[in-house]
């Protein structure tokens, strides 16, 4: 991008043409970033939740289970259950064992699971307690998590065992699990270094980021550079020129709605290889150069005359691109050559007045001197000459512009000291507008590019052949010439190939054989050359060919 370029979309602090209501590109990432460790801050905090619950269950179920083992094995628990003792009787000693363990629930049942004694709760007494999840006949102990009334707790249960080894009851230890605002205060501190260290990330990684894609937006915020995207997409498809890229791998990256239209390029052609969208051979090299920086080159795709100017970009950490635009030339100069056949039909009046004043100061002359006989003479001839060459043409040629186009051509010949013939085989019959134009493009052309071949030449010589033959007519041009080149053969259909030198006006030459095979290859035709004592050309215009209606994007020049 060039320097005029950058400052002009780099935005301007006040009084700039795009103003937006809303956050920055920086506040719009910081904002991101918070929101994003505020989740993270979120889960974290259930984590922490979750593994300090972990940790006080793991902790609480070994404590209470050594608190129940302590207390089933106290001598005065044990006694009191192998006697009858009452109630009453427990109350004493296990609120001792409860309030010297730190429990919040020291329970004690008899052999058949009844509460007997309860400190803590004495609405539990005589309650069934079964909080072991997972009964068996065994005398092994438990510890787990249980509800005991309404609250949930860590609980440890031990049987207790007589003298004799029999179960008389047994002992629960309980830990209530501790409230959430309990547990996550425990947790605070790691989550407060969560938060600052990432709150400090977080801030720090905006800020880069932000300043990062500043500077590779050229200062742009989101806003504005959307709408350039949207002002850039209506401006490539708005334009009536059409714009196609090509990266260095022969991938078409843009193609607007022009240049499809121009080239014939399909819908999908974006992504694909420049060579298999249905492009002409001369319009796949034309928009693959091997040196870009082409200006208004000129080339033939589908019959159409197109001009292109190219361009080298290269954008960031992407293949470098090679940029096209494409204008249709085809009526632009199918109007030149026919304006440059009217000037030349116009030189050719003017040389036949010229001729014919000379004329007539010839015949005025010999009445002068009373040499009547002479001067019907010379009358008689100078009739007999014209009529005898419009006869040879009219009977031949009964198309009346191609005709006309040939008696013109005759005597613009006979000024330039040489001579056109008409081959007595030749024959055309009336045909349609259409190919009538053709015809007097394509002779007009061949004719001219004749006479200027045998300018300078020992004999001057140039014949003519229109016939029709299978459907389509063929028109042959020879002249006496030198030939074309033998370097420029396989070229001299091209557009801007030449033969004619500068002197010869050769720098405003090279478009009359294109322009031929345009004309030729549009209605389905041919045009070929080839050396016989000179330069032979011959071109194929069907009689039905499809000449095709040109579009409105193509006759925009």
């Amino acid at each position: 991008m060039a320097r005029d370029d950058r400052e002009h979309l780099t935005p301007r602090p006040r009084g700039s043409g795009i103003r937006s209501s809303r956050l920055s590109l920086t506040r719009q990432l910081l904002l991101f970033q918070l929101s994003l460790i505020a989740l993270v801050l979120v889960a974290v905090t259930a984590i922490s939740l979750e593994q300090t619950r972990s940790s006080f269950e793991s902790g609480a179920q070994r404590r209470m289970l050594t608190v129940a083992e302590y207390s089933a094995a106290n001598p005065l628990v044990r006694s009191l259950l192998s006697g009858a003792a009452v109630p009453q009787q427990f109350s004493v000693p296990v609120e001792a064992l409860r309030t010297t363990t730190g429990v919040d629930q020291l329970l004690v049942t008899d052999a058949v699971g009844r509460v007997i004694a309860s400190p803590a709760d004495p609405w539990l007494l005589g309650a069934d307690l079964a909080i072991d999840p997972t009964p068996d006949e065994s005398d092994a102990s438990w510890a787990g998590v249980a509800p005991i009334g309404t609250n949930e707790y860590v609980v440890a249960q031990v049987p207790v065992l007589s003298n004799s080894g029999e179960v008389v009851g047994t002992v629960v230890a309980a830990r209530q699990f501790p409230p959430v605002a309990e547990l996550l205060a425990s947790a605070a501190p790691n989550l407060l270094v969560y938060v600052g260290v990432a709150g400090v990330l977080g801030v720090a990684g905006s800020l880069l980021l932000a300043a990062r894609v500043k500077r590779q937006t050229l200062g742009l915020e989101p806003e504005q550079i959307g709408r350039l995207v949207e002002h850039r997409d209506a401006m490539i498809h708005g334009i009536r020129e059409g714009v196609i890229a090509v990266d260095t791998d022969g991938l078409i990256t843009l193609a607007n709605d022009s240049a499809r239209t121009l080239l014939g390029l399909p819908a999908d052609a974006e992504g694909r290889a420049i060579d298999t969208v249905g492009l002409d051979a001369e319009a796949v090299r034309a928009l693959r150069p091997q040196e870009v920086g082409a200006i208004d080159t000129v080339f033939v795709n589908r019959g159409v005359l197109l001009v292109l100017n190219q361009t080298l970009i290269h954008p960031p950490r992407s293949r470098p691109e090679v940029v096209t635009t494409v204008r249709d030339r085809t009526e632009l100069v199918t109007l030149q050559y026919d304006l440059g056949s009217s000037r030349q039909a116009t030189d050719t009046l003017r040389a036949q007045t010229h001729e014919f004043a000379n004329r007539l100061h010839t015949i005025s002359m010999l009445l002068q001197l009373g040499d009547t006989d002479a001067a019907v003479e010379y009358v008689d001839a100078v009739t007999r000459d014209r009529t005898e060459l419009d006869n040879s043409v009219l009977t031949r040629l009964q198309e009346p512009a191609v005709a006309a186009l040939v008696i013109a051509k005759t005597s613009l010949a006979r000024e330039r000291g040489a001579t056109l013939v008409l081959s007595p085989e030749s024959a055309l019959a009336r045909v349609d507008a259409d190919l009538s134009a053709d015809l007097v493009t394509v002779l007009g052309n061949l004719i001219d590019n004749a006479l200027d071949a045998v300018t300078g030449a020992r004999e001057r010589s140039v014949r003519l052949d229109v016939q029709t033959v299978s459907g389509a007519v063929r028109v042959t041009v020879s002249d006496s010439g030198p030939g074309i080149d033998t370097a420029l053969v396989d070229r001299v259909f091209e557009v801007g190939v030449t033969s004619k030198s500068a002197l010869a006006g050769g720098d405003s030459h090279g478009y009359g054989l294109a322009i031929v095979r345009l004309v030729a290859t549009r209605r389905g035709g041919s045009v070929g050359y080839r050396g016989e004592n000179g330069a032979v050309f011959e071109a194929v215009l069907p009689v039905d060919g499809s000449r095709p209606r040109a579009t409105e994007e193509q006759t925009r020049v």
